[in-house]
């Protein structure tokens, strides 16, 4: 009998060993590690990251387990991945896999249980990679399914790698790892409809993926057993979030042959991973054209339908908090046209007359011809002049290198509460972390408010 999808993974996750994986799949997991603390750092000021960091102070409080990023603080293991993978998503400039931002959920987990248990460097980036690739396994097969269902890839996908990541760091056995992960496959959770509404149910959902990850590896750890048919059952994981559970086991047939995480991306911008080509392609229409927001008279957005119609894309307000105008494709494109940059403070803006008449002139077109990341920015100014600009790319083009994230990271330190000599520091400590015997020399540059 063949094994199930559980199963499957488990046996992935329990025989991955560091020497085994391909080096540049270990360079891009520490590139997703820069990439992931480094823009939860810079995401310091938002009030994400304060509303969880007192939750878990008060929750965790008393136990010395694993330390707060926001306040240096510490806590339960538990805790501390909800906490920090609320501000680590707390910019929104986080990696993206499909629609999934796996290192939100994922690093948490790893430096949380990692800082307690005292693993080693290798031991991280295993876990990691393990994270990674049976969160990603999922997410690439199924996210298309159940994104239009209305269920949001980050919670629902995150939390199998949340548990992985765990499984891997306990040292539990494959039989338990699989227990884990069937029981992430039932707590899987987090709908969309929060994106439509501007209000702030997912910017806690990746910290509770998170947490409940390491929870399924708890429960595992003990003796608690979850069905092997968590995915392909006929009342499981498949069935309820992707309305499919035909051929399950394509999912998991190239583990540890194609690694999903060489496919994770990185956002240039802090908004939407589908707001990223708008907003490029309007920052460079306003330097080839030098647009003046006075001589517009329309903007009109062509983008791919899936993009186009996701939740909150064509809101054109009125808006009241970032999570509102980072999502809405109309805002992030004239802020552009109008500023020719692109930062937090500019998304802020929610009453600014000139931007919100802009706006008004603005429409989105779903053009289900047009790929993904893809999109068409037509400008009509009030002579009749009309400009226009194509930016056609693949996800490649936001697969950066390690020196190119890097650049991006160092870029956004005056927006963290950490020095320039931290912050130099840990990027040292993350790119040599398999010399590490543990997170000692790198814990105390992560301290937003050291």
């Amino acid at each position: 009998m063949s094994q199930t999808v559980s199963e499957t993974l488990a046996s992935f996750v329990h025989r991955l060993r560091f020497e085994e994986i391909p080096v540049e799949v270990v360079q891009k997991a520490k590139t997703c590690l820069i990439h992931g603390i480094g823009v939860g750092l810079a995401g310091y000021d938002t009030d994400f990251p304060r509303i969880a960091a007192e939750i878990a102070g008060v929750n965790g409080r008393g136990a010395h387990e694993a330390t707060l990023l926001y306040n240096g603080s510490k806590c339960t293991v538990m805790e501390a991945a909800f906490a920090n993978a609320v501000m680590l998503h707390s910019r929104v400039q986080e990696d993206t896999h499909n629609t999934a931002h796996l290192g939100t959920i994922v690093i948490p987990v790893v430096l949380a249980l990692g800082e307690s248990r005292g693993a080693s460097g290798k031991e991280i980036l295993t876990a990691l990679i393990a994270g990674y690739e049976v969160g990603g396994a999922l997410s690439r097969h199924y996210t298309s399914q159940s994104t239009p269902r209305g269920f949001r890839a980050s919670s629902v996908y995150g939390i199998l790698g949340a548990s992985a990541a765990a499984a891997k760091l306990l040292h539990l056995t494959e039989e338990q790892t699989a227990h884990a992960l069937g029981f992430a496959a039932s707590f899987a959770f987090g709908t969309l409809e929060a994106f439509a509404a501007g209000t702030m149910e997912w910017r806690f959902e990746n910290g509770l993926a998170a947490k409940n990850g390491i929870l399924c590896a708890l429960l595992a750890q003990r003796g608690a057993v979850a069905t092997t048919l968590a995915f392909e059952g006929n009342a499981g994981f498949l069935h309820a979030f992707a309305g499919n559970h035909k051929d399950p086991l394509k999912c998991v047939q190239h583990l540890g042959k194609v690694y999903e995480i060489l496919n994770v991306t990185f956002k240039l911008y802090p908004v939407c991973a589908f707001n990223q080509s708008p907003v490029i392609n309007a920052l460079e229409m306003k330097k080839e054209f030098d647009i003046q927001v006075e001589q517009i008279q329309s903007i009109v957005i062509e983008m791919n339908d899936y993009e186009a119609n996701y939740p909150g894309m064509s809101s054109k307000g009125p808006f009241q908090n970032i999570s509102q105008t980072l999502m809405s494709a109309p805002f992030c494109v004239s802020s552009s046209l109008m500023d020719g940059e692109m930062t937090l403070a500019n998304l802020k803006r929610f009453e600014h007359e000139t931007l919100n008449q802009l706006i008004g002139k603005t429409t989105i077109i779903p053009e289900k011809n047009m790929n993904p990341l893809c999109n068409k920015i037509s400008v009509e100014l009030k002579n009749g002049q009309k400009l226009v600009r194509e930016m056609n790319i693949t996800q490649d083009y936001y697969n950066l290198e390690t020196e190119r994230d890097i650049e991006i990271i160092r870029d956004l330190r005056k927006e963290m509460q950490i020095s320039s000599e931290q912050l130099e520091q840990l990027i040292h400590e993350l790119l040599s972390l398999e010399n590490k015997p543990n997170l000692s020399a790198l814990i105390p540059n992560t301290t937003a408010a050291g």
